[in-house]
């Protein structure tokens, strides 16, 4: 089982109340009607501004350790193309002879 730093703890914990608060604030704001009520303003304001300073808190705590897998196999070394041998010139100078 994976242990979780206390800092970790609370910065998520803080992040899901911000969005609980942005997400409260914007539905009391739909289901106001037609009354002009400034506390669903303040609400999802707060939310807002509390969302922004949780993900800045959450990725101030630094990036993940690295997850480490089985170590790679090395790469085959490349192999070595063979040189094709030529066909002597001498074969075309006999035929010519003949003439």
């Amino acid at each position: 089982m994976v242990t979780v730093p206390v800092r970790e703890q609370s910065a998520r914990r803080f992040l899901g109340i911000a969005a609980t608060l942005g997400v409260l604030g914007v539905a009391f704001n739909l289901n106001g009607g037609g009354d002009d009520s400034t506390l669903p303003k303040v609400v999802a304001a707060l939310g807002v501004i509390a969302l922004v300073w949780s993900i800045h808190r959450f990725g101030r705590l630094g990036p993940d350790e690295l997850i480490v897998y089985d170590e790679p196999e090395p790469a085959p070394e490349p192999r070595k193309k063979k040189k094709k041998k030529r066909k002597a010139p001498a074969d075309e100078a006999s035929s010519n002879d003949g003439m």
